[in-house]
């Protein structure tokens, strides 16, 4: 072998070598001690018949019809049916695109205000048109809203350029009953949207702005998918608990304490997590487990790169590319694999060093 032959046998070696340090330091720190939580590599097809909660669905023609308009709602999710004591599930629509907000690019002419219902006053405000229950808009609740659109566009506005020009109506009921009444949705449910309508429901709550920030959050990441395809359960769940934790400046107990349990080694195999698109039939634990390690997932993809990293992510996946490639064009090496991003979204969990946040809260 010539010289040069030998110096590139070295130079591969001193690069592989250092990789290898790197790769040492970078993920395996705090991740070779047994974890005291199992890693559950199917989030819902092996829990015993007993524990099985069937959460009963319509059909999507059918699914939570509003009273008054006639359109279906799509029910809080999970997160937000567990705080008045029940769960629900993300709806899904007839065919891609279904229930999105316009897609980017579409027509912004004037659209007709619907008139309020009977015992609401009606504003129009710079993003919102607003029903409240009584006889005006309190200007405490046009503010709120309004200053929960500025905090949400900080994360989102790439995704929903559309709401310089189209308005979330959002009806804001005095009680449960009305609100029962507009929806048609059971006691424990905290809120409702109509995400083709862009309308969000509410009643008086203390748990009502962390709702609406979830469901406009909701209303304003998904249509970025639309109409080409929908939004990946996971990443649109995780993007709305990230948002309503972030900038509604809510969250439960609950969601506290799996991340409790994620930063012990427990949750779900980052590969098994995204292909769930159906929660129906999996019982609350295991779904409260699932939104927190989606909230967790996300909020490191946010994170842990500054600039349009996390927007190249998702408009890869809108694009269709498969989830690993998506995350490679994005975010580069080493995250060529989502056993990389596993790894390092675990250490990361545990330490804060990636992200340079507050490990697991």
């Amino acid at each position: 072998m010539d010289i040069f032959g030998k110096l590139r046998v070295l130079f591969w070696f001193c690069v592989l070598g250092i990789w290898s340090i790197f790769m040492y330091q970078y993920m395996s720190v705090d991740l070779s001690a047994p974890s005291r939580m199992p890693v559950m590599k199917n989030p819902f097809a092996a829990m015993p018949p007993a524990e099985r909660v069937v959460w009963k669905t319509s059909p999507p023609a059918e699914r939570g019809q509003s009273a008054f308009t006639g359109l279906p709602v799509r029910p809080a999710g999970s997160m937000i049916g567990a705080l008045s004591g029940g769960l629900d599930i993300k709806a899904v629509g007839s065919g891609p695109g279904a229930g999105r907000a316009p897609a980017q690019g579409a027509a912004m002419e004037r659209e007709s205000v619907p008139p309020a219902p009977p015992g609401f006053a009606a504003l129009e405000t710079r993003h919102f048109v607003i029903y409240e229950e009584g006889p005006a808009v309190s200007k405490e609740l046009s503010d709120a809203l309004e200053s929960l659109h500025g905090s949400i566009m900080l994360d989102l506005v790439a995704f929903s350029p559309w709401t310089r020009d189209r308005k979330v109506m959002v009806y804001f009921a005095a009680t449960r009953d009305t609100y029962q009444r507009l929806t048609g949705r059971p006691d424990w449910s905290g809120g409702a949207s109509s995400l083709r309508e862009r309308k969000i429901y509410l009643f008086k709550s203390p748990e009502a702005m962390g709702i609406f920030t979830h469901e406009l959050t909701h209303i304003y990441f998904d249509g970025f998918f639309a109409p080409d395809r929908e939004s990946p359960l996971w990443l649109s769940e995780g993007v709305a608990t990230y948002i309503q934790s972030a900038r509604g400046y809510y969250s439960p107990d609950w969601l506290r304490q799996n991340l409790e349990l994620l930063e012990k080694g427990g949750g779900y195999r980052v590969d098994d997590l995204i292909r769930i698109d159906d929660l129906q039939d999996a019982d609350g634990d295991s779904v409260r487990l699932w939104y927190a390690q989606s909230y967790s997932l996300v909020r490191f993809l946010m994170r842990m790169k500054a600039g349009e990293s996390f927007y190249i992510f998702c408009k890869n996946i809108k694009e269709g590319l498969p989830a690993h490639r998506a995350l490679y064009q994005a975010y580069g090496m080493p995250y060529n694999k989502l056993s990389a991003l596993e790894y390092a979204w675990r250490y990361d969990l545990r330490t804060g060093r990636i992200s340079e946040s507050t490990p697991a809260r």
